[in-house]
């Protein structure tokens, strides 16, 4: 009984747990998320045809990502037609779009990067031209304890 007892909180280590990871040219560029309810991430960049400001919002769990909101500056090649409203200099349109499980970029330096978190940057860039991958999938749960621990030792329990 000691054993099972003893054994019990390792095998719930093991139990497989919903993440949302950030990779820029197949390296991790922010640390991983347990998606234990829904996480807000948005993506911001300079379009590159019309040179004016994008940003994509999302809402990620175990579902996957869904694309929510749309936000731009200006009309033209590649960019929506339509909008719901238009407040501080963006068109704005609320949407609610399936995105299945990962989000793949092709970005330039010129489109200026920026990719939040709960409204944290976690990434900007890219330096060079660089895919960057945004995916929703399941590792088991002792890789997030561990990585969350590490990164708290790593950076003086702050």
């Amino acid at each position: 009984m000691r054993l099972l007892l003893t054994l019990l909180p390792l095998l719930a280590l093991c139990i497989p747990v919903w993440v949302m990871e950030v990779e820029a040219d197949g390296s991790r560029a922010a640390p991983r998320v347990w998606l234990r309810d829904e996480v807000s991430l948005t993506v911001g960049y300079v379009h590159s045809v019309e040179r004016t400001w994008v940003e994509e919002s999302y809402s990620a769990d175990s579902q996957g990502l869904r694309l929510v909101r749309m936000k731009w500056q200006g009309s033209g090649a590649g960019l929506p037609d339509t909008y719901d409203t238009f407040a501080g200099g963006f068109y704005v349109r609320e949407l609610d779009v399936d995105i299945g499980n990962e989000l793949d970029y092709w970005f330039l330096p010129l489109n200026r990067v920026e990719l939040s978190i709960r409204g944290i940057v976690v990434f900007q860039g890219p330096e060079r031209p660089s895919r960057v991958a945004v995916r929703v999938h399941r590792v088991p749960a002792v890789v997030v304890v561990l990585e969350s621990f590490s990164s708290r030792f790593l950076s003086g329990g702050r």
